[in-house]
């Protein structure tokens, strides 16, 4: 399949992902954050592996020319050539040239531009996915603040077609948690609901040396650190290794010159 068809694929199928998102009086800062974080679950929802900020996938150098210029997300497939994305609020030559770059190396070009409309002529084989987000005004320094409305997804495909389009954007199950930013968590679901990050049947859950449950994903195991450690075991001594205890009355005494290594024995009785 020629790269401009499949360049052209990825683009629908991602502005379809994209349609539904709606916020209002973002900063610019949020808006490409949160843009390259659905970006990111459209990828996982794929089984594709995806990576941020990869260097150019087709070497061509960045701004300096000692250091390779980068790429905003990378979608790599076991079933055809990488999908190379850029992200963009106004019409940037250097997003075009990487992307036009990219596919030239054989790797498909998508490049995600938000704010206003753009002036500048998109050729093939990159495609475009317009986002647009108007603003408004605020406060006396006249800060841009961006809104996005849902769009309306493009009308039902015929029976024919409606399998093979299900299977292009319809997006796996997510985890029902929510991450510390307090974002829906974008990692697949395990049967339980929730993801191998958020699921305790399947951490460690050993004791840390600060007394919390240690939530390595295991599979339901120990980690490497809790492996021999009894689940009602007291906390591990947690002093530097230079510094570390020796014996159970004797004095502090160094060990090994690593600053950055934490002890794990456990104290002696009556040890501080």
């Amino acid at each position: 399949m020629e790269i401009a068809l499949r360049a052209q694929r990825a683009g629908q199928s991602l502005s379809r992902w994209l349609a539904p998102m709606a916020f209002t009086d973002w900063s610019a800062a949020r808006v490409t954050s949160e843009l390259t974080r659905a970006i990111v679950a459209w990828g996982v929802g794929h089984q594709w592996r995806v990576r941020c900020e990869v260097p150019s996938l087709a070497g061509l150098p960045g701004a300096h020319p000692d250091r390779p210029g980068y790429l905003d997300v990378v979608c790599e497939r076991l079933d055809g050539p990488p999908i190379a994305i850029e992200i963009d609020q106004h019409d940037k030559p250097w997003s075009l040239r990487k992307l036009l770059a990219e596919a030239q190396a054989g790797v498909v070009p998508v490049w995600v531009r938000w704010g206003e409309p753009g002036t500048r002529a998109v050729p093939a084989p990159v495609s475009l996915v317009a986002v647009t987000t108007p603003f408004r005004l605020a406060g006396p320094t006249g800060r841009r603040l961006y809104s996005k409305m849902a769009m309306a997804l493009q009308p039902s495909l015929a029976p024919e077609k409606a399998a093979g389009a299900a299977q292009d954007v319809a997006p796996a199950a997510r985890c029902r948690a929510t991450t510390k930013e307090g974002q829906p968590c974008s990692i697949d679901a395990r049967p339980s609901g929730l993801c191998h990050v958020h699921d305790p049947e399947v951490q460690c859950g050993g004791t840390t040396r600060k007394g919390k449950i240690c939530v390595v994903p295991t599979g339901g195991g120990r980690c490497k650190y809790h492996l021999d450690q009894p689940q009602d075991a007291p906390p591990l001594c947690g002093f530097l290794i230079s510094t570390c205890h020796s014996g159970e009355s004797g004095p502090l005494v160094v060990k090994s010159a690593s600053r950055a290594a934490r002890c794990r024995d456990t104290p002696p009785p009556g040890w501080a």
